[in-house]
């Protein structure tokens, strides 16, 4: 009965979730002469929070770039959009159908699984896919040059633990959802943590899981000084975080994840509450104060919108998109790669830089805390990690 008021109090569904099928939104018509772009994301599903956001700094973000024309060298820009629902299946078929109609951008997804399903795709077909908020390591490379990312990896996400302290000779556990995000979290987290003098106890939690207080007494079991999450599902985050909790797990080890979206503030808050928990994120908003992060921030407030974890993405993937066709009429793949490649700008986080070997986009990255303001927690920067390569 503990374990369910608990849960319950915090507003967190004890049974996740239903299945969502795939669908195909806001279908474009491309007039001869337009230039049509493809958006492959989820917006249903675990990770439709993410897809969301990611969307609609996109859209901001081509506005902006363009001038409020969307054009470039004087053609419109089309933008096709489609739901992947984080179905890696869903997704070929959208992508596909895209490439089929001629499209020879395609940007998008916040699924692991899905960008390491497209990436191939692109380098067979001959197209430009910019990953988005996915972050597993391996979705760009040095081998793919059709593949570039806006966002971050997996190893770029742990770069604010450098200097993490108290784990040499002890546990550290790895919960992490039994997927593509959360393989490439544990190789990430044991190249990081591992050369501190860490061991590791791995909890790969099935995406299918309702309860997760088997998993949570595992983790209690383990004993670990410190317990490193891992998990993009937004629609059973709260459940599993508050089986950790209501098992004693974040009393005797010190939670380590990334800050998730601007809804989950609350439930992190309060179930991380006295753990002296370590927070790491991509997106700090209105962190620069330049020039575009003003004005998002404008556009924002006036359209009562709140900037969230994957919007820079979303805008990153406009400049690049914008970048890759100036002077660049015919939509070239090939000079759209070679334009991108060593690009730099500054986005609304900072320096942003397009390593020109592998297509891994250098960044900020940063350590937050969050804090109680009254009735709601809100994140507080503790420290910027400039120039973050993988």
């Amino acid at each position: 009965m503990k374990k369910r008021s608990l849960i319950a109090k915090l507003g967190i569904p004890f049974l996740s979730i239903a299945i969502i099928a795939p669908a195909v939104m806001s279908p474009a018509q491309a007039a001869p002469g337009d230039i049509q772009i493809g958006v492959i994301t989820a917006t249903s599903g675990g990770l439709k929070s993410y897809g969301d956001a990611y969307i609609d700094g996109f859209e901001w973000g081509l506005k902006y770039y363009t001038q409020g024309k969307m054009t470039v060298n004087g053609r419109k820009l089309v933008v096709t959009k489609k739901d992947d629902a984080g179905d890696p299946t869903a997704a070929t078929a959208a992508f596909k159908d895209m490439v089929g109609n001629g499209t020879k951008i395609i940007v998008g997804t916040a699924s692991s699984a899905v960008a390491l399903t497209l990436a191939p795709l692109a380098q067979q077909n001959k197209v430009l896919y910019i990953s988005g908020p996915a972050k597993n390591d391996a979705i760009t490379n040095a081998t793919n040059k059709y593949v570039f990312r806006s966002g971050n990896t997996s190893t770029q996400d742990l770069a604010p633990l450098s200097g993490l302290k108290g784990v040499r000779g002890n546990t550290v556990v790895l919960f992490v959802e039994d997927n593509a995000f959360g393989a490439g979290n544990i190789l990430a987290a044991k190249a990081l943590i591992g050369p501190k003098g860490a061991n590791f106890v791995e909890i790969k939690v099935p995406t299918s899981t309702s309860d997760f207080t088997p998993f949570a007494k595992q983790a209690l079991d383990a004993k670990g000084s410190h317990i490193f999450i891992a998990w993009s599902n937004a629609l059973t985050s709260g459940a599993m975080l508050g089986a950790l909790k209501v098992q004693g797990v974040f009393a005797k080890s010190i939670p380590i994840t990334g800050l998730a979206g601007v809804s989950s503030y609350d439930i992190y808050g309060t179930l991380f509450d006295g753990s002296n928990a370590i927070l790491t994120s991509s997106f700090f908003p209105n962190v620069t104060g330049n020039a575009v992060a003003m004005r998002l921030a404008a556009d924002y407030a006036a359209a009562g919108k709140n900037q969230d974890l994957f919007t820079c993405t979303g805008v990153d993937a406009a400049k690049m998109v914008v970048e890759a066709l100036k002077n660049n009429p015919d939509v070239n793949v090939e000079k759209a790669i070679s334009k991108l490649e060593g690009l730099s700008w500054l986005g609304i986080k900072g320096i942003m830089k397009v390593n020109p070997v592998n297509h891994t986009l250098t960044q900020p990255m940063f350590l937050v805390s969050l804090n109680k303001s009254g009735s709601k927690y809100v994140p507080s920067l503790i420290r910027t990690i400039n120039g973050v390569t993988a």
